[in-house]
């Protein structure tokens, strides 16, 4: 349940970063060391870049960090700004990507508009320091039991990355959303560029909203897929709660699962119910010494393994297997799903110095404690541990960073009408401050699919080349469960032996 959900985290570009400690705006590209290709075979021109930046602006003595990135050469004869993609996570990564020839293809076509630019983000991927480190150790067996045994784990652990990161001079102070978005503008300084154009996803457009707040005059458009707004780090319950009402509405319609689970909700309850009584115990392979261990798992890590993949539909469809099989005893896809949680092996440090930073207005703070009460699954859908947020000790961003944003910027808003992570809601109370945007909104879609809808590269095209794409429909086909019993047929999922 540790929220890192790529190994792109860790994937680095075959040419290092310069050893020597350059002064901040000295950029460095050179060729790519190894060819870059294409799915479809196409050679793609592409550099390695860096960039040094202040660690912490508000430190005039602090440490210098490098910034890395990729740089897909334009095709054009005059080529327009250059689109800055803004992963997600936060402490995902974007350069790692050159690796591989399927997400080539799919940013190729933008380079008859520009430069593509696929930075690692401070504290990310390839950009140095690195800030996700190694679990120190291995996660206990009763790290699932409850909210505040994997709460005890996650302090712990960070005890150690944190003093391992202070032993390197690490100002953590420094990774903030505010210091990730003044870096944004530093590269494209020294990109030369007068303004750049924006293509953020999940976390990247909590990030690319602060780079408009604070340097949107030079921000040519934006496209902002999966909307989290500047107080929406912590999320809402009542999302949550309505979500699984759609989902047992689904369920309901869908013939392959209806007969087996006629009510969703009630399944989900009486599963819950099941797990505080007798916890269910699985075995899984531990991330560091690959020995199996048995782990128990509570209804606290079953709501934390639902909140995971609510939001999206890669593992939506199994769900009622999910909770039709522990309600009968069987562990099998329960199995599968919290290996995915427990052997990811990586410590998300900047989920706890990013988020945190962001902070969450008195206001909203007090609905969320107000609806977690009445949440099937309380508030485990944010990723909030005192114990955790005591060994970092993050400043909040002022009032400012959170207050409303009123803008100019073109900007394409996307989200999914399946998305209970940044639900359509939330880009249309930021889009009331935007005085030149469109919202579309993808039937079926949840919160990672936007790139596996063969439309929607050219959508994006079409939009960062000046056209109207308002009406266009991008949706996605109709969700499919998987049976709750049986084989499947159809439809598959890793979880469910073929």
């Amino acid at each position: 349940m540790i929220p890192i959900t790529r190994t792109t985290l860790i994937v680095a570009l075959a040419a290092p970063i310069p050893a020597q400690e350059p002064s901040p705006g000295e950029l460095t590209l050179r060729p790519m060391p190894f060819e870059v290709r294409t799915a479809e075979g196409l050679v793609l021109e592409v550099q390695v870049g860096a960039l040094p930046v202040p660690e912490n602006r508000e430190d005039p003595d602090g440490n210098t960090i490098t910034l890395a990135f990729a740089r897909l050469v334009s095709t054009a004869e005059e080529p327009g700004p250059p689109l800055i993609y803004l992963h997600g996570g936060p402490g995902s990564s974007a350069a790692g990507a050159v690796r591989d020839p399927r997400a080539m293809g799919l940013w190729a076509p933008f380079l008859a508009l520009g430069d593509v630019i696929l930075l690692d983000q401070r504290g990310c991927g390839r950009s140095q320091p690195a800030l996700a480190r190694p679990l120190p150790f291995p996660p206990p067996p009763e790290v699932f039991a409850s909210r505040e045994a994997y709460g005890a784990f996650l302090a712990e652990a960070g005890r150690a990355v944190a003093a391992e990161l202070a032993a390197e001079g690490v100002d953590v102070t420094g990774y903030t959303t505010e210091q990730n978005a003044d870096d944004v503008d530093d590269l494209r300084a020294a990109l030369g560029a007068e303004k750049v154009r924006l293509l953020g996803f999940s976390y990247g457009t909590h990030l690319g909203l602060s780079i408009i707040r604070r340097h949107g005059e030079r921000v040519e458009s934006a496209v902002l897929i999966g909307v989290e707004g500047p107080d929406e780090t912590q999320k809402l319950p009542s999302t949550y709660t309505t979500q699984i009402g759609k989902i047992a509405a689904l369920v309901a319609r869908d013939a392959a699962v209806r007969d087996d689970v006629p009510d969703f909700e009630a399944l989900l309850e009486r599963v819950l119910a099941k797990l505080e009584r007798e916890p269910m115990v699985v075995e899984v392979s531990q991330p560091i010494t690959g020995e199996r261990v048995q782990v128990r798992v509570g209804p606290d890590a079953l709501r934390m393994i639902l909140v995971r993949d609510i939001g999206d539909t890669s593992d939506l469809p199994v769900f009622p297997r999910l909770l039709y099989t522990i309600d009968r005893g069987d562990p099998s896809v329960l199995t599968w799903f919290v290996q995915k949680r427990y052997g990811m092996g990586i410590y998300p440090t900047l989920a706890f110095t990013m988020d945190p930073a962001s902070g969450c207005s008195p206001e909203r703070s007090a609905r969320i404690a107000a609806e977690a009460k009445t949440c099937p699954l309380g508030n485990a859908m944010n990723f909030v541990f005192p114990a955790v947020e005591a060994v970092w000790r993050m400043p909040v961003l002022g009032d400012d960073f959170r207050a409303p944003l009123v803008s100019d910027v073109r900007t394409l808003f996307l989200s999914g009408d399946l998305d209970a992570n940044t639900p359509p809601y939330q880009a249309e109370r930021m889009r009331w401050g935007f005085t030149n945007s469109v919202h579309l909104i993808q039937g079926n879609g949840g919160h990672e699919t936007w790139m596996r809808n063969p439309e929607v590269p050219g959508v994006l095209l079409a939009f960062f080349a000046g056209e109207d794409v308002s009406g266009i429909v991008v949706d996605m086909p109709p969700l499919s469960f998987i049976r709750a019993r049986g084989r499947p047929r159809g439809v598959t999922h890793p979880s469910v032996a073929q």
